[in-house]
């Protein structure tokens, strides 16, 4: 083996992998399936490999055009054997800097054919001129193409669907497949040319308006998907509020009753007394007190947007025959927002309740517990749960649409903003919620 090339090769794999893999590792550094010194080894061993296909095809006066496909399949499979997320979805992430790296690989390729013109230039021989060029540009656009990479990561998965992304992922590696078929055979004569270089700049702008389009589209999704569950919460809200209501109507209703018939109870009260007839007496209010309504109205807490959430769901689970213990402890009032209190104890009765439903083999029950004390609010939510939930990265998968349900990330949100902690978890059919959230004491209107 010729030792010289095979370092040369290996320096310039090293020079094309660091910036690959800082933008496909790094805006997924929490969700890697192995330690960063198990990724490295397998970058090293990519390179190995690499650098020596590179040797044998240059010893062997062999074409080396095949190095960018290799390059490209391993770096690949690398990326998609140590992150774990949705494979479509890393697979669209993945064409932006594949088409990136083409992209620069060309401008690089233009600039060496004007600044070091040699009708013997081959583009795979190792020049210094183009180790010192591509080093240039990719440190230069590096950032920006980081920057871009984190944003679309971002917006990428907070949508999903899994039937979307296993066809949008072709719109951007179309781009790919027609700058590699119009430019596969590289020679001096075609870069020199400014149509080689503008094609390739126009391709790429291409793939960044397809790119910014989508994920402006991603977005405007979200936030419908936003404003569907916030109406849904508000109809839910409005659901408590007539349930609270009627329970009013009905116990006013039953005080009007009570008013109009306590004169003739007393008028009876007061002959058997008159009359001494006690026994009687004692026999008549026993009888009374078995016709009195049971008294089912319920103060859970003190703080009433929090004490209708609980009457609401108390009231369904009731119905639904599941076995509901609550025990909360929170002032009238409290620095955390309403609706922000709301959306937390709702997601998680309604999640808690829609999975007690499903149990028809066993008896579910629902375990609330809350407090609130020096600064903090913790919640604890455990209830049944026959068929455990389905997680991937962290995240709960919907049980009634596709793709991962609303209500736990809302309340992961909610808990971020507050400084505060999120913990699901499921184990031998009981699934545990629960919630930290820290706020300024000073300005807390109720202790403990």
């Amino acid at each position: 083996m010729n030792w010289s090339v095979f370092g040369k090769a290996f320096l310039v794999e090293t020079v094309y992998s660091i910036p690959f893999f800082i933008l496909s590792i790094l805006p997924f550094k929490k969700q890697l399936r192995f330690p960063i010194k198990i990724l490295i080894l397998f970058i090293f061993i990519g390179q190995l490999l690499q650098s020596s296909l590179y040797t044998y095809l240059i010893s062997h006066g062999k074409p080396t055009r095949v190095t960018d496909t290799v390059f490209a399949f391993v770096s690949l499979a690398i990326y998609f054997l140590c992150v774990k997320a949705n494979f479509w979805k890393l697979l669209f992430l993945g064409n932006f800097i594949l088409n990136y790296f083409v992209t620069v690989r060309g401008i690089c390729f233009f600039l060496e054919s004007r600044l070091f013109y040699d009708p013997s230039i081959t583009y795979y021989s190792l020049r210094d001129q183009s180790l010192l060029l591509i080093s240039i540009l990719l440190f230069l656009t590096l950032p920006l193409g980081l920057k871009f990479m984190k944003n679309a990561t971002e917006r990428v998965f907070q949508v999903d669907s899994s039937a979307f992304w296993q066809k949008v992922w072709f719109i951007p590696f179309s781009c790919t497949l027609i700058i590699c078929a119009y430019n596969f055979d590289l020679n001096i004569d075609t870069v020199r040319k400014f149509r080689f270089i503008l094609t390739r700049l126009w391709l790429f702008a291409m793939t960044i308006l397809i790119y910014y389009v989508l994920l402006e589209a991603l977005n405007a999704v979200r936030q419908q998907a936003q404003l569907e569950e916030r109406a849904a919460q508000q109809d839910t809200l409005l659901a408590m509020q007539y349930t609270q209501y009627q329970q009013l109507s009905r116990h006013i209703e039953e005080v009007r009753e009570a008013r109009h018939d306590l004169r003739q109870h007393l008028n009876l009260i007061e002959h058997y007394l008159q009359s001494g007839k006690t026994e009687d007496l004692n026999t008549y209010i026993e009888q009374y007190r078995m016709t009195l309504p049971p008294d089912t109205a319920r103060t859970w807490c003190e703080n009433y947007a929090v004490n209708t959430i609980i009457s609401y769901y108390g009231e369904e689970a009731r119905k639904a025959s599941v076995d509901f213990s609550v025990r909360i402890q929170l002032p009238p009032s409290l620095p955390l927002g309403e609706p922000q209190l709301c959306s937390i104890f709702g997601n998680l009765l309604e999640n808690a309740l829609d999975a007690c439903r499903e149990c028809t083999d066993s008896a579910p029950f629902i375990r609330i517990c809350a407090q609130e004390d020096a600064g903090h609010i913790v919640i604890a939510v455990d209830n049944t749960c026959c068929h455990p939930p389905i997680e991937e990265n962290g995240r709960f998968r919907s049980t009634k649409h596709d793709g991962f349900g609303t209500g736990t990330a809302s309340i992961r949100s909610i808990a971020e903003r507050y400084q505060g902690l999120v913990d699901f978890r499921y184990e031998d059919g009981i699934f545990y919620a629960s919630v930290m959230l820290k706020f300024d004491s000073k300005i807390s209107h109720g202790n403990l």
